[in-house]
């Protein structure tokens, strides 16, 4: 039978149908008593984001906020003086810089099909949100070549090599158009020091490239932690260098992309954004490609949010709690005597659990035994990390101390069964 589908949502079918990078619900997996770590949902703060919504829709909903219009005015407004709050742009970021988008994924797609034809390919330093993949393969035609780090030690370090290394490899140079990075890293949960940012740059200023810079999880910051880089964003880094023999960044080809869903948890939202400062025609264009996706009830909630007198006090909070439930996983870690990446932002810890695990069967064996007895995290194989280095496992840990500490004994359960 004749579908009569296009031939590029065919391919999209056909390539989704046939992936195998996504986790698999192990078979005995009971989710309805099981604890789900393997997602990346802030779960920090619902209860005071709950009650605000209340607040903001019993006090500023009206009716022409169901109507057609240009709702997105507010947002941006919102949105800027939150940048310039929080993220220390060199130059003050205006509403005409910013394109609201249905999250980061909106902005994305949006960017990518902006910059990239069909085909062409996009550098992606590892490791990387495996969803990453689906998004630039699937939607955006796009190709991943992975920059591999050769150790999650002192992973920052190894940036601009990595980089290097899968340019000077890549055997259609003139298909790359763009470098995506996540800055604070996921899985890792650490900032690039500035200094890498700034190689990154001037590595894209040489080759012609866009940076692309995901700060989904910038402001996510954990208290105590030491000798580790702050968050720098991209937005403070763009005015050209005047050092000696530096090559100058053009700004037109450095973008942010930022949405709500991690700083907030508020991913049901979809509230996101690109800023690029100084490319008003590629604002344009994706603003063009976006319109229309962001709904006006969550732009209402948003930018009542992003402008509350209380926000410093809301984001504090999420920072206490959020490190409270980090402590508790990393006691229990080093009990454990599991090997882990120390994390200073975000709401994520890499480890590796399964120290044991020597391919990439026995790493899903043990992770899927260990979803069954009731705690599912996500595998290290799905980030495209260190290669051939199996056994290490994305462990969501901003969730409530009581969940965590049930999520601790199950897990401590499990491994002592280990041997």
């Amino acid at each position: 039978m004749d579908s009569g589908l296009s031939t590029r949502i065919t391919r999209v079918l056909e390539e989704a149908s046939s992936k195998t990078d996504a986790p698999a619900i192990p078979k005995g997996y009971d989710p309805t008593t099981a604890i789900d770590l393997s997602s990346a949902q802030n779960e920090a703060i619902y209860k005071e984001l709950s009650e605000f919504f209340k607040t903001t829709i019993e006090s500023k909903l009206q009716g022409k906020v169901f109507a057609i219009g240009n709702f997105t005015e507010a947002l941006r407004a919102a949105l800027t003086s939150f940048f310039n709050t929080y993220f220390s742009p060199i130059h003050p970021v205006r509403p005409e810089h910013i394109v609201p988008t249905a999250g980061c994924r909106g902005a994305l797609e949006g960017l990518l099909h902006a910059v990239c034809e069909d085909g062409d390919s996009v550098l992606v330093p590892g490791p990387y949100w495996f969803g990453c993949e689906s998004l630039l393969k699937s939607r955006s035609n796009v190709n991943i070549i992975v920059a591999h780090p050769p150790s999650y030690v002192n992973h920052d370090n190894y940036l601009l090599p990595s980089l290097q290394a899968a340019y000077d490899f890549s055997a259609e140079k003139a298909r790359i158009k763009a470098v995506v990075l996540t800055n604070p890293q996921n899985p890792l949960s650490r900032c690039y020091p500035k200094q890498a940012l700034v190689e990154c740059m001037e590595f894209c200023q040489e080759h012609g490239l866009h940076l692309i810079i995901d700060e989904i999880f910038g402001l996510t910051n954990l208290k105590g932690t030491k000798d580790a880089p702050p968050f720098v964003s991209a937005l403070s880094l763009t005015e050209p260098l005047v050092a000696s023999g530096a090559v100058k960044v053009d700004p037109s080809r450095v973008h942010v992309v930022w949405s709500v869903s991690k700083l907030f948890g508020l991913s049901g939202t979809r509230i996101g954004c690109l800023i690029s400062q100084q490319n008003p025609q590629l604002c344009k264009a994706v603003s063009l490609l976006t319109t229309g996706h962001v709904n006006s009830i969550s732009a209402l909630y948003i930018s009542s949010l992003l402008t509350w007198s209380q926000l410093p006090t809301l984001l504090a909070l999420n920072s206490e709690r959020l490190t409270d439930s980090y402590l508790l996983l990393v006691d229990a870690l080093r009990q454990w005597d599991v090997k882990f990446v120390e994390p200073t932002h975000g709401i994520l810890l890499f480890a590796k659990l399964a120290k044991n695990a020597r391919t990439a069967e026995e790493e899903q064996d043990f992770f899927d035994r260990l979803a069954v007895h009731g705690v599912r995290v996500g595998p290290g194989r799905l980030y495209n990390g260190v290669e051939l280095d199996y056994g290490w496992a994305r462990i969501q840990f901003s969730v409530s101390l009581n969940t965590m500490r049930m999520a601790i004994a199950q897990i401590s359960t499990f491994l002592a069964k280990q041997g």
